[in-house]
């Protein structure tokens, strides 16, 4: 005898049987996992996906860079005075040429009266000048001269006998040979009539100039 049965109870039991199911898959937990092809990265470790883009670094703002990271000019400089570069003037090299100085040549004093050629002899000399005041009363001989120029007369006459280096006594005279006069005797002859009268070359013998 056959049975009807109630759709009602025809959903009824799929729909239960759907429940079972979802119960079931509930107990037996997550699904599996693929199998592991590297080891696990240890805690802590970082990988080439953590690092953060080139050119930035961590924990400073990003904030107006562009994207990438740091421009290729660098980071700016931010309250860096610049001052300007002090120009040093170069001044031309100046060399200074001492002043020369000229040269003066003096014009050549007179020359010294030469020995006589025809004036008095030495012992015209030593006779004219012999008992005067200052005159030695030893033997005296000319030891230089006499040299003449025009008519006077120098003569440096000495006591016979004495050494060179005792004193010499100086006589200028004045005219002919025979009548001779002494104008000085001593040991100082460069007296004013001799500098103002004499000629030059009997001055320079005199008076040296």
């Amino acid at each position: 005898m056959l049975r009807f049965v109630p759709r009602s109870s025809t959903r009824m039991s799929a729909l239960a049987v759907v429940l079972t199911g979802v119960a079931l898959l509930a107990a037996c937990g997550k699904p599996p996992q693929p199998a592991l092809t590297a080891p696990p990265e240890a805690p802590g470790s970082g990988s080439a996906s953590a690092l953060p883009p080139s050119g930035l670094v961590p924990g400073l703002p990003t904030a107006g860079l562009p994207t990438g990271g740091v421009p290729a000019t660098g980071l700016p400089t931010v309250g860096v005075p610049t001052y300007p570069t002090a120009v040093v003037p170069t001044y031309p090299l100046t060399t200074t040429t001492p002043p020369v100085t000229p040269t003066t040549t003096r014009p050549a004093g007179p020359s010294p009266a030469p020995r006589c050629k025809n004036g008095p002899t030495a012992q015209q000399v030593l006779t004219v000048v012999k008992g005067r005041p200052g005159v030695p009363q030893e033997e005296l001989k000319v030891v230089e001269g006499p040299y003449c120029s025009g008519t006077w007369q120098f003569s440096i006459v000495q006591i016979a006998g004495a050494d060179d280096d005792d004193e010499a006594l100086l006589v200028v005279t004045n005219g002919p040979p025979a009548t001779i006069k002494v104008v000085e005797a001593g040991t100082d002859v460069c007296s004013v009539k001799v500098q103002n009268e004499s000629p030059p070359g009997i001055r320079v013998r005199a008076c040296g100039a």
